[in-house]
């Protein structure tokens, strides 16, 4: 018997104010479950075969949600990827905890990759996978057990099982970001037994298979949003293999959430945008080696400040000339000026508050932030 047949797929236009465009659903048969997804399909203005990533939900959550939680739609549409929000067996993924999903997630999603590269001019040398929490644990399972058709991993409030670790034997070097509160109470910075192993503990794992020298270098993110209670640190290992970097974006006092979210469940931090950092970081590789982005614009996080704003926000840009779009949340533009200078002024005066996605296009380079409007 097969392990898994395509069932349906079909478009449906969705008038919700936070998913705006047209997206992709559909569902397969694996293992004899029927197995469903949503799928962000990028702008028809991108041609040829495009990076597709996963981004998986956290345990008791569910694609819709997740797709509206991470906002990486905007990302997507901005740098021409198809993002796929799978939903997990009982709304969790199976990562090696004695609770929660014993579905075989990593045939799961490598029959979902045979699906929907039979429906999409989907490039097999740039798929990634990332998540939320029990979906960033999973996505660490992709890399060690699926890392010969995904090239990069990234996590957010995710880590491993202990029992798991000694099983993880990914054969080669896999780039992995892993962004991390220190006063996440969900999966704790320092770890928990039996579910969780620390972030120090992680980082170490990655760095010994992906060769790195141990070294690392710390910079400190600019703390453009005053009132988010958190602030970044960006920590880089050095002397790794080629292809092996090991990233972490480590938010000072936040929490169990996605950086960047309009929607701010604890501690928050709005200094990076988490998809933007994430984009940014799997444009990087292919699975043969290291990504020329001359195809592929890499949207990177922009400095807007005072953030949140009760009408005028300044902008930072790396240059002069191109222009500014401010869209709101339906994904519907409602700004556009031109850019004169390094730093330009946004008036938002006239709009309701809100969040609002913020993108800079200066020739081949685009840059993206999102605005809290009060």
């Amino acid at each position: 018997m097969q392990k898994w047949i395509p069932v349906l797929l079909y478009m449906v236009m969705s008038v919700s104010l936070l998913l705006a465009q047209e997206t992709v659903t559909g569902s397969i048969v694996f293992d004899d479950q029927e197995r469903d997804f949503r799928l962000r399909v990028p702008p028809s203005s991108f041609d040829g075969a495009r990076p597709l990533v996963f981004n998986l939900h956290g345990f008791g959550s569910n694609a819709f949600q997740q797709e509206a939680y991470a906002q990486m739609n905007p990302v997507a549409d901005t740098a021409g990827f198809y993002v796929c929000y799978p939903n997990g067996i009982s709304n969790a993924w199976n990562v090696g905890w004695t609770f929660g999903s014993t579905a075989d997630d990593v045939g799961f999603i490598s029959a979902l990759i045979d699906t929907l590269a039979a429906q999409y001019s989907i490039d097999p040398e740039r798929i990634y996978a990332c998540g939320m929490s029990n979906g960033g644990f999973m996505s660490y399972r992709l890399a060690c057990e699926l890392n010969d058709r995904i090239a990069a991993v990234a996590s957010v409030t995710g880590s491993m099982v202990p029992a798991y670790i000694s099983e993880c034997m990914p054969g080669r070097p896999v780039p992995v970001l892993e962004i991390h509160g220190t006063d996440d109470a969900t999966v704790p910075y320092e770890g928990q037994p039996l579910l969780a192993i620390s972030i120090e503990e992680l980082l170490a794992f990655w760095n010994t298979n992906n060769g790195c020298d141990g070294d690392t270098a710390t910079s400190e993110l600019p703390n453009t949003n005053t009132t988010d209670a958190s602030t970044v640190s960006f920590i880089e290992s050095a002397g790794c293999a080629e292809r092996g970097d090991v990233w972490h974006y480590r938010i000072n006092g936040g929490g169990h959430t996605w950086p960047g979210s309009p929607f701010a469940i604890g501690v928050t931090n709005q200094d990076i945008n988490g998809s933007a950092e994430i984009w940014h970081f799997f444009s990087r590789y292919t699975l043969s080696g290291l990504s020329s982005s001359a195809d592929h614009p890499e949207p990177v996080s922009l400095a807007l400040f005072p953030n949140p704003t009760q009408g005028q926000a300044q902008v930072i840009l790396p240059e002069s000339g191109g222009e500014l779009m401010v869209f709101n949340a339906a994904g519907q533009l409602v700004i556009r000026q031109p850019i004169e200078g390094c730093i330009a002024t946004l008036d938002l005066s006239a709009l309701p508050p809100g969040a609002y996605w913020v993108k800079a296009r200066q020739g081949g380079a685009v840059s993206m932030g999102q605005l809290l409007r009060q």
